[in-house]
């Protein structure tokens, strides 16, 4: 039965997370079939795509350009990129689709992977979509086995040969990227400041005046100078960083999940729970009962 929808905001923005806070990549085996009317509606999403066509023929509309692609063949489609998928002819199309954000490739925003690399490439239109050579799609399958093992230090392992296959592409196409003005020495200084400013004061209510001050600007000037340095607003970035603590703390059963909505500066369990729940596609509780359940 067709049933399968891509779930998007008014503008297109993907509403499914993939991966979570702790590894930000997915590995699905996609059958276009199951999707309603055998099609991809037109969406994006912050995450970078690779799509490995497994059977079937299939077109990617990639922003403005259309790429048909057959069995071995794939392609990488940038962040932030709207794009369409549509079978080509009768056959059952079978797409070997890996989702991951760019943050796995650089760590952090203030990184000079992100500031020499990943932002120029994620701001070259020309490089919306690059096709893969045999190598990459080998490359890409190879990493689909390691996902489906799960073996131990299979995160480490696969955020390695994305990180070398990436600086393979780059490397082809290092005049192309654009010339994004790469973030000075004070502008580093003082996200560095910002970041750790969260990453100390995270378990309190942050105040955004203090923030600003703290790098003597306006409040209004903070809330664009960090959007501007890391893709995401204040809120966002601390939200997240709050989860990610809370993974941690819930990672034995020393507190309640209730304990540790309040230990990581969650006003409530409430948008503890809601926030995690975006971010880890499980509440807090089916977390921890599936992390001890696995320890036995």
């Amino acid at each position: 039965m067709q049933s399968i929808k891509i779930l998007t905001d008014q503008n297109q923005r993907e509403l499914s997370e993939h991966g979570t806070t702790q590894f930000p990549l997915s590995v699905t085996h996609d059958h276009l079939n199951d999707y309603f009317e055998r099609y991809v509606c037109c969406h994006w999403h912050d995450e970078l795509e690779i799509p490995v066509i497994i059977h079937g023929k299939i077109r990617y509309q990639v922003k403005y350009h259309s790429f048909d692609l057959n069995p071995g063949d794939g392609i990488v489609i940038n962040s932030r990129v709207p794009h369409t998928i549509t079978p080509l002819g009768n056959d059952e199309p079978v797409i070997l689709t890996t989702i991951f954000s760019p943050s796995l490739l650089y760590g952090t925003p203030a990184s000079t992977i992100y500031q020499n690399l990943l932002n120029p490439y994620m701001n070259t239109p020309e490089l919306a979509g690059i096709l893969l050579h045999e190598h990459d799609v080998e490359t890409m399958k190879q990493i689909d086995l390691l996902y489906q093992e799960s073996s131990f230090g299979v995160e480490l392992k696969i955020k390695g040969i994305l990180c070398n296959m990436f600086f393979d592409l780059l490397s082809r196409r290092r005049n192309m990227l654009s010339p994004v003005k790469v973030s000075n020495e004070e502008s580093l200084s003082r996200l560095k400041i910002l970041l750790d400013s969260i990453h100390e004061n995270y378990t309190e209510q942050l105040s955004l005046t203090e923030l600003a001050s703290k790098i003597s600007i306006s409040k209004e000037g903070c809330c664009r100078f960090f959007k501007n340095m890391t893709g995401k607003t204040i809120s966002q970035y601390l939200e997240e960083y709050r989860v990610s603590q809370g993974i941690l703390l819930l990672q034995d059963d020393q507190y309640s999940v209730m304990q540790v909505s309040y230990l990581v500066g969650f006003g409530n369990p409430g948008r503890f729970s809601a926030a995690f729940a975006r971010r880890m596609n499980c509440t807090p509780s089916q977390y921890r009962k599936k992390i001890l359940s696995d320890r036995r």
